[in-house]
């Protein structure tokens, strides 16, 4: 049996939403856009159990970090066949808010430099 993992650094599409199995298993689930303008895939990504412990607080446009299993599925659309991407999240890490991410094409946002930053290393 082959198993696709993939990585994926995106921008939630919506809020996270945690459901429970009928055994009592949690489960969530958000949506998570990766690319942009024209070229932006969605991806709907599930976490299960613990690992969903880090994607529950997850709102949309939060920033998110997501490595797992990857499987498509086709269904059938208003407009024909369509393709599900889905994710079966083993690693989640949220990486920032959309606020916290400084816009620096904005006048008086100055990149930071490396002399700007001041690093104590012992060599």
């Amino acid at each position: 049996m082959t198993h696709a993992v993939v990585t994926l650094l995106g921008r939630a599409g919506r809020d996270a939403e945690t459901r429970m199995t009928p055994s009592g298993k949690q489960i969530v689930s958000c949506s998570l856009a990766v690319g942009g303008g024209d070229k932006t895939t969605w991806f709907s990504v599930q976490a299960w159990e613990k690992t969903g412990d880090y994607l529950k607080d997850v709102k949309k446009g939060d920033l998110v970090y997501v490595s797992g299993g990857i499987t498509a599925r086709e269904y059938e659309g208003k407009h024909g066949k369509k393709t599900s991407l889905e994710i079966n999240a083993q690693i989640v890490r949220t990486t920032s808010k959309r606020d916290d991410v400084p816009d620096y094409s904005q006048p008086g946002q100055a990149r930071p430099v490396q002399g700007d930053v001041d690093l104590d290393l012992p060599f």
